[in-house]
């Protein structure tokens, strides 16, 4: 008979071993448990040390507490924040070396294209390829129009290629001779030296010997101050620890990224915007009545640059006509349009995160540092905008905090924060999704990130500017303000020469001058609806006003889609349910006239979609008074408004399909 390997066992043993199995299965899911909390904890650790300390909020744990204005603490690491958290931090792009690698010579200020021998000895390799049948070539991108671009012939090039100066981008392919299969495709951007040309008084100021600071906007889409202490601690802390200045009660003035960027660029809300530039027509942007804040700095005698990622939905692109001639010097949009077309993409969740070998946001962030490199004794002006890691998720910018963090890093070491003020900025916070729900959803979304940081001559030169940045730290401030500091910094380069502004009704404050601490939002620029200055109280949902404030609301709505001629695309609206409402009173608490400005969260029909609108409600006529596009969507309507193109009517269409 043959002997079994294994021993019989009797029943008792049998059901001890079965429930010390199930102990130890248990103990291991529990210490599982623990290490991915203990790793939690840790990645959050220091930076919720800096943000409860005077460093970062104000002993009233408000962010602003002035006589019209107050806007409390918001803990960013409260446990029902962080239960909706997914740390993306060990996402990256892949492990495998580039072939072809970019070098920059300052001396002679050309770029060189060096091929990694190494590395293509190893992919010839691992494809069974004969090293001496590699051959790499480049093909030139050009401009073709706003939304296209051109590739010329493949170029073979050999080790350390000099770039020719007339080359701002190319598409590098690596391939086998012998097979044609093309083993490798990348792509580089290169900031070429030009000489300055432009107006007189371009001309004039840049013989003047004014020491004049570089300004750098580096900006990343609804990141909200509160947010990136949370998903960028690394990045947090750095600014903690240098000192740059925050201001904490930095307010949108609109939805979206356009109208945030246009009042920071242009001194513009979206109604004298739609008058003066008229957005919506072609060419628009490039119009000198537009008055894009580069154009006074190329006057000025600085060089221009521009950049953003995420091509079709850009801030002056989606559903724009974008600009007919090229905006500034340096203008990234050809580029990008082309790597999104050739390159290898690898998405987070189900958005572009990198795109080759590096994320997408690299890019833009490369390109704002060869912008540096290039003219290290010239002053420049860039906006380097990246929507890829934050705009759809609020967690997905911890994929790039690490590396945000070395680019903050390497611009220090580069001396580049010796010569430039740069602003690091959010246009708004999360628009939709799990941290609008929140009690704190009102002011995550309103608050976006802003810091400054200045060189210490500039501090030297101007400590009137230093003081006041110190005290608007806690004053309300706005995207007009940011213009009207830009104005001032243009300013004080020619003090003889007066800026002057094309908007008669600028709102705008510089943050170098102390902010009044009795400012209103509406002296801000800030409409009740957008204003994060809290002063509402609860009410019953059930209360008759409420109820008939709602359904006056959804009339409204319909009321604007039947005006944009979308009523055959677009559902009739209905009101499902309303989830809250508030009652604004004076700061003090006290109720206001008979014009009652309410604050409604409401569900509609079909699908039952959510919105938060402010209105304005004369209890006498049993009316309503509100801007419709102000009227704020909670969730995406990515997959519900597609039948319609216009950009602000998607947000109120349920497509009839």
């Amino acid at each position: 008979m043959v002997k079994s390997k294994y021993l019989l066992i009797n029943k008792h043993t049998s059901r001890r071993s079965h429930v010390k199995s199930i102990i130890l299965k248990s103990m291991h899911i529990i210490a599982i448990a623990l290490l991915i909390l203990i790793i939690r904890v840790i990645y959050m650790l220091d930076a919720h040390h800096f943000y409860r300390t005077p460093n970062d909020i104000s002993s009233t744990d408000y962010f602003v507490f002035t006589s019209e204005c107050r806007i409390p603490y918001v803990d960013p690491f409260s446990s029902e924040a962080l239960d909706r958290f997914e740390d993306f931090s060990h996402s990256d792009c892949g492990n495998d070396v580039a072939l072809i690698q970019q070098f920059y010579d300052h001396e002679t200020r050309q770029y060189k294209l060096h091929m990694n021998m190494s590395a293509i000895e190893e992919v010839t390799r691992a494809n069974a390829m004969n090293i001496n049948d590699m051959r790499c070539c480049y093909r030139r991108i050009k401009r073709a129009g706003e939304n296209g671009f051109s590739l010329s012939p493949c170029h073979q090039f050999q080790q350390d290629f000099v770039v020719p100066r007339n080359i701002d981008y190319l598409l590098t392919e690596c391939y086998s001779n012998k097979t044609k299969v093309v083993v490798e495709k990348n792509a580089f951007t290169f900031i070429q030296y030009r000489n300055l040309t432009g107006s007189y008084n371009a001309t004039r100021i840049s013989k003047s010997g004014i020491k004049r600071p570089s300004v750098l906007l580096l900006g990343i889409d609804s990141l909200s101050r509160i947010n990136l202490r949370r998903v960028m601690p690394k990045t947090f802390m750095h600014l903690q620890r240098n000192h740059w200045f925050e201001l904490q009660g930095f307010n949108k003035v609109g939805e979206n990224t356009f109208p945030n960027l246009i009042a920071l660029l242009t001194s513009y809300n979206a109604t004298i915007g739609k008058e003066k530039c008229q957005f919506d027509t072609y060419g628009a942007f490039n119009q000198r009545i537009c008055n894009i804040i580069w154009k006074n700095f190329r006057d000025y005698g600085y060089r221009t640059a521009y950049a953003e990622d995420k091509y079709r939905y850009s801030t002056f692109n989606y559903a724009a006509y974008g600009f007919v001639e090229q905006p500034t010097d340096y203008y990234l949009r050809p580029f990008t349009i082309c790597i999104e077309n050739n390159l290898h993409i690898k998405k987070i969740r189900d958005i572009v995160s990198c795109i080759g070998h590096k994320y997408y946001a690299e890019y833009i962030l490369d390109y704002a540092l060869q912008l540096s490199f290039t003219y290290s004794e010239e002053p420049i002006f860039g906006l380097f905008w990246v929507n890829t890691i934050g705009h759809d998720y609020f967690d997905t910018p911890s994929v790039f905090d690490l590396k945000m963090l070395e680019y903050l890093e390497r611009m220090q070491a580069e001396k580049i924060l010796e010569r430039s003020i740069v602003f690091f900025l959010g246009d708004h916070g999360m628009r939709w999704g799990p941290l609008l729900r929140l009690k704190s959803g009102f002011l995550e979304e309103r608050l976006p990130m802003m810091f400054i940081s200045l060189p210490q001559w500039y501090r030297n030169e101007h400590p009137d500017f230093v003081k006041a940045l110190q005290v608007n730290r806690n004053r309300l401030t706005s995207p007009f303000d940011i213009y009207a500091t830009l104005k001032n910094i243009l300013e004080v380069t020619n003090p003889q020469k007066e800026f002057h502004y094309l908007n008669d009704t600028t709102q705008g404050i510089s943050v170098f001058r102390e902010i009044p601490e009795n400012r209103t939002c509406h002296q801000a620029g800030i409409s009740d609806h957008w204003c994060a200055c809290l002063s509402y109280k609860v009410v019953s949902i059930n209360d008759t006003q409420v109820q008939k404030v709602a359904h006056l609301l959804i009339d409204e709505m319909n009321k604007y889609i039947v005006s944009k001629n979308i009523e055959t695309k677009c559902a009739v609206l209905t009101l499902s349910a309303i989830q809250k409402a508030f009652r604004k009173t004076d700061v003090n608490g006290y109720k206001m006239n008979n014009v009652i400005t309410y604050r409604l969260w409401y569900l509609v029909h079909p699908g039952l979609h959510s919105f938060e609108a402010t209105v304005l409600f004369n209890t006498i006529a049993n009316q309503i008074k509100i801007n419709i596009e102000d009227i704020n969507r909670l969730d995406s309507y990515k997959q519900t408004a597609y039948c319609v193109d216009e950009k602000q009517a998607k947000e109120y269409c349920i497509c009839r399909e």
